[in-house]
């Protein structure tokens, strides 16, 4: 279809050019088959099909791809636009989709973005080997005025080989593409929110790119889809605003934002600095470019929050001049008498450039978001800031620099206080280390820009199962809020045996600084094994103990990288950030569950229950002891920053030492996976370690019933020389229960770490503990 054809389409009604066009009308794509609807939306007539937005719903999601509900109405009836990203290979040379002309008909004041608002992955003049994007082209626009638009909409990002959603402005008379909105994640497969505020004085296009993994991306012929629904043009400063709160370009007024009237002075809004000395010369939008218009404000505002789920709240800063002082974002809780709290700062000068910015914000109760500028050493400076946006989800505080002691970092310029755990402390075997790429197999780049923090392997001296490396933040100050720790990983194994992953986990700890040195440390997150060869999003909440309280003495955190037996693989993290209010994990299956313990300080909630001395006991490796040659010698070949353990020494009877688990109350999953590493020790062959299943609620009448579920004996391992090994099995979770870790020897004894449980069922590792279930249970 040649070019004419679609501006046939898209050609606008004669108007008058001093008076604004209403925007475009709300489309929801319409409802069942027949009435499904793009209202004015595009797409480019020479799109190939694998690179084309389409109608769809529900009921054909499994035939033609795009999820199972539309957004309107939650039902298998309703309409949406999606992109099905699954490539195929194709013999034919792909066609590049182009976008419509410049009209001679389409005049006026217009203006392409600068390349400052955003790179465009649009390529208009060049073929490509493999289409990995597609175009959603809205109607011809025009000038939006001083208040500018609201662009609402919710999109879905899913599946492996979907990568990053963008919004592009296309200027209709110059041809040129600038982006105004990007994000990289979808909430896995769920519909989220996302709005754009945005100011433009010429005809333009909106156009919305999905686009692909790259196509030497192994993720990239895997499925995946994007979808669109429920877009909405309105007018800011409109009466019946219902979106894009708190959004502000500054160029028709301040948008809701105020000037506090108990300090010094006002931000004013201005178009260009006073000064040659001082200032931005333009706004954001124009900068370096030869515009007419575009505002910012100058030299406190507030918001509203939003509703307690995290928000990024994105701006843009100049700050020029030898005078220039500080930029602060603070969060102020209304009514509260605390202080209000800086969540952002940059102090001196950055050059006569603008820079982009962003911070997390998030809280449980109400708030304001102010913006405080302070003067510095003389008048030759000034402060602005522009494009004041709010995306869903969290982000890492932009620039570094402005993080201070928050404990956000990128890793892009260092580790930001972050830390590896000191040689002499022994609380760990190797580091993290922090670097730009990987190899082919690992991540080709961070999360963001380039670096990230990647748990070390050497593949020609692998690190021991089992072995571990801790990241240390900066010591926190208890401040009595729950704050959530957001952050992205990388965890993939290469080859996975047939007897299923072993690439190790990924854990966070969190420390408490009071106390005897150490503190009492709470794991809050775990992921196990192979996850995929992406970055994946994570969360939990900062709390400590069983309670699941915010921290009351200063703390630290703790994310801890352990290699499994595998160790052909990747774990990796970036992109650490923190914010205010309570938040559930992410992904659930890595919430940290009751039970679980690496006793690097303690027994956490397991109880010695042996009735005859040993007990069973618990050794540090940087610890001074009072114990037996053979057990010195023990902690010397283990090499393992803290356990527990049992060590018979000659008995003429069989000792049976028990380590008791705290109560688990019942699930409605059919069983967990309980995994541990152990090590033998000692001379007697006979020298056993049995896990136990005990039944809470037998029935009346009856005993506690205490069920075998795993046992291994010493006999087959070389005890002189112990070494980590590591064990697992499933166990019914239908009905309360406890575990019961029992030993047996005479001389000898084992050593017990890492105790951790997942759901689900898993086979029983070694094979040789396994034990036949008894007549009862068989089929």
């Amino acid at each position: 279809m040649p070019d004419t054809e679609i501006l046939k389409r898209i050609k606008r009604q004669e108007f008058d050019a001093d008076v604004p066009e209403e925007p475009p009308d709300p489309c929801d794509f319409g409802t069942g088959a027949p009435n499904l609807d793009m209202c004015t939306w595009l797409i480019p007539p020479n799109a190939p099909p694998r690179s084309r937005w389409r109608l769809g719903m529900g009921e054909l999601s499994a035939w033609i791809g795009g999820p199972r509900a539309d957004h309107t109405t939650s039902d298998r009836q309703g309409g949406y636009v999606f992109y099905e990203t699954s490539y195929q290979e194709d013999s034919h040379q792909p066609v590049v989709p182009t976008l419509p002309k410049p009209s001679h008909q389409m005049v006026g004041g217009a203006r392409p973005l600068p390349q400052g608002a955003g790179g465009s992955s649009i390529d208009l003049s060049e073929d490509h080997g493999v289409i990995d994007s597609a175009l959603f082209i809205s109607r011809n626009l025009s000038r939006t005025g001083p208040m500018g638009y609201c662009l609402s909409f919710f999109y879905i990002m899913d599946g492996l080989s979907a990568d990053r959603l963008i919004i592009h402005l296309r200027d209709m008379e110059t041809s040129e593409n600038a982006s105004l909105w990007e994000v990289r994640e979808g909430q896995e497969g769920s519909w989220t929110k996302g709005e754009l505020a945005y100011t433009y004085d010429g005809f333009h296009l909106i156009i919305f790119e999905a686009v692909t993994k790259s196509t030497n991306d192994p993720a990239r012929p895997f499925r995946g889809h994007f979808a669109l629904d429920d877009m909405v043009f309105q007018k800011m400063g409109s009466p019946d605003l219902d979106n894009c709160f708190g959004h502000c370009t500054f160029e028709g007024g301040f948008c809701g934002w105020t000037n506090d009237v108990e300090d010094d002075f006002d931000w004013e809004l201005g178009r260009s600095s006073k000064s040659f000395l001082t200032g931005p010369s333009r706004d954001f939008s124009s900068y370096n470019r030869d515009e007419q218009t575009g505002g910012y404000a100058f030299i406190d505002a507030s918001f509203p929050r939003r509703d307690n789920n995290p928000v990024c709240m994105k701006f843009a800063t100049h700050m020029f001049g030898n005078g220039v002082g500080t930029l602060r974002v603070l969060k102020r809780v209304p009514g509260d008498e605390a202080p209000d709290r800086v969540i952002w700062e940059v102090s001196g000068e950055s050059g006569n450039k603008w820079y982009r910015a962003q911070v997390s914000v998030s809280s449980a109760t109400s708030y304001q978001l102010v913006f405080e500028g302070i003067v510095g050493t003389n008048s030759l400076g000034n402060i602005a800031i522009d494009s004041v946006s709010f995306i869903p989800g969290t982000c890492t505080i932009t620039p570094q620099t402005a993080a201070k002691n928050s404990g956000d970092c990128t890793f892009e310029e260092d580790s930001c206080g972050w830390t590896n755990a000191l040689p002499i402390d022994a609380l760990d075997d190797f580091d993290w280390a922090r670097q730009y790429s990987y190899s082919t197999s690992g991540p080709s780049t961070d999360h963001t820009k380039g670096y990230y923090m990647n748990l070390l392997s050497n593949p020609q001296a692998p690190q021991r199962g089992g072995t571990r490396a801790w990241l240390i933040s900066p010591l926190f100050s208890a401040t009595g809020r729950t704050r959530c720790l957001s952050f992205y990983y990388f965890m993939y194994e290469r080859s996975i045996d047939p007897a299923g992953p072993s690439l190790g986990s990924l854990r966070v700890h969190v420390k408490s600084a009071a106390g005897e040195a150490g503190g009492k440390i709470t794991t809050l997150w775990r992921l196990h094994n192979h996850q995929g060869q992406r970055w994946q999003t994570a969360r939990t909440p900062v709390v400590m103990g069983s309670e699941r309280a915010a921290p009351s003495s200063p703390y630290q955190i703790i994310i801890e990288g352990i290699w499994g037996d595998g160790r052909v693989g990747v774990i990796a993290l970036d992109d650490i950030s923190f914010f205010d209010g309570d938040c559930s994990s992410h992904p659930l299956k890595a919430t940290a569950v009751i039970g679980e313990c690496s006793f690097d300080r303690s027994l956490c909630d397991w109880k010695n229950n042996t009735e005859t001395p040993p007990p069973l006991q618990r050794i540090w490796v940087t610890e001074q002891n009072e114990f037996t040659k053979k057990t010195q010698k023990i902690k010397k070949d283990l090499k393992w920053p803290g356990y527990v353990f049992f060590d018979i020494f000659n008995q003429a009877t069989a000792q049976h030492p028990v380590l008791r688990s705290p109560d688990f109350a019942a699930s409605q999953n059919d069983a967990s996976c309980l995994s541990f590493w152990f090590a033998p020790f000692g001379r007697g062959e006979a020298t056993a370690l049995s896990v136990f299943r005990v039944e809470l609620q037998p029935p009346e009448g009856e005993e506690e019933q205490r069920l075998l579920i795993w046992k291994l004996a010493t006999k087959k391992f070389d005890t002189s020389r112990p070494d980590w090994t590591y064990g697992q099995v499933s166990v019914a979770t239908l009905t309360a229960y406890r575990i019961e870790f029992e030993g047996e020897a005479t001389d000898g004894g084992f050593a017990l770490d890492d105790v951790t449980f997942y759901d689900g069922n898993c086979q029983t590792r070694p094979e040789r503990a396994t034990v036949e279930p008894p007549p009862s249970e068989k089929f």
